[in-house]
């Protein structure tokens, strides 16, 4: 009879577990049916939105569009307005432009007529007038040509005379800049430094606060080309000792003379430069092989020769 009853029982509670099953299945297909209804409005509510906004911005942009063209139509109607009067003149100007062309071949025919009737004395008039400007036409030209000439032969004066002026200078002046020279150097100082080599004046370049300091170059002139030319070779990198500070190597240089800060001056100054390093480099190298040849050339008469055995050999 026990099992019969367990058999009972369990019949009994097997319906009611189904039960509650079913129902929890029930109640979380609610669920999701319920989230998938709120995200499906949330889209259908967010759609609205967008439409909305896109509504206001086409509204928006039609009103901006009815204002500029409220804004631009008094002005077109302006233009028309100026375009239509500009057509009206022109149209106008070519009426009065006929109308003269028309009045015009009927005036030459009366003037044909009077010119006709006209006496030869008009003729003879007319022939002479043109006679007087012909001549007129042609002194003018005559007085042309004569200054022409009288400018030109000033102008090859003036040439002549600064071509001769040049070389004049050219040839007396022989000047060479002296740089890195000491604050207390003075044109004596300088004249002893190149005694060997006297040159003609000896400047240097003074402040204008303290004419007795100096700026740290001078220029020294001399008499003929073959002394600058020695002075350049001799004294370019010599040391400069006059008592006062401590010896120090100074730079010969070409310059020009004249002064000033002139571009053409600079340019010059920096040609003759340009090849006077050149002519150094040329020396140093030419020095160098003059060393290194003896060298290489001279040939041992020993070579070979035990030293013992030179002594007898001699």
């Amino acid at each position: 009879m026990s099992d019969k009853k367990r058999k009972n029982d369990e019949q009994a509670v097997q319906p009611e577990g189904k039960k509650a099953r079913k129902e929890e299945k029930k109640e979380k297909k609610e669920k999701k049916e319920k989230k998938v209804k709120d995200v499906v409005e949330e889209e259908v509510k967010e759609d609205k939105k967008e439409k909305k906004d896109k509504k206001d911005k086409k509204e928006k942009k039609e009103k901006k569009d009815k204002k500029e063209k409220t804004e631009e139509e008094p002005e077109k109607e302006e233009k028309k307005e100026k375009k239509d009067k500009k057509e009206k003149k022109e149209k106008k100007e070519k009426k009065e432009k006929r109308t003269d062309e028309q009045d015009t071949p009927a005036a030459d025919a009366m003037d044909i007529d009077e010119q006709q009737d006209a006496p030869a004395e008009k003729q003879n008039g007319d022939d002479a007038s043109k006679k007087e400007k012909k001549d007129k036409k042609k002194d003018k030209k005559s007085k042309k040509e004569k200054k022409e000439k009288a400018s030109a032969s000033e102008d090859q004066q003036t040439e002549q005379q600064t071509t001769e002026s040049q070389p004049a200078e050219k040839q007396n002046r022989f000047i060479v800049f002296v740089g890195n020279l000491p604050y207390s150097a003075n044109a004596e100082s300088l004249k002893k430094h190149f005694e060997k080599n006297p040159p003609a004046s000896v400047r240097v370049a003074t402040e204008k606060e303290k004419p007795t300091k100096c700026r740290g170059f001078g220029f020294v002139e001399f008499d003929h080309y073959d002394r600058m030319k020695t002075c350049l070779k001799l004294y370019h990198h010599s040391m400069f000792d006059d008592g006062k500070y401590p010896p120090r190597r100074i730079n010969v240089e070409l310059t020009a003379g004249g002064g000033g800060k002139s571009d053409h001056r600079k340019a010059k100054i920096e040609a003759k430069n340009k090849k006077l390093a050149e002519e150094r480099q040329n020396n140093l190298h030419k020095e160098k092989e003059r060393k290194t040849q003896p060298e290489e050339t001279e040939v041992d008469e020993w070579a070979g020769i035990h030293p013992s055995r030179r002594n007898r050999m001699a």
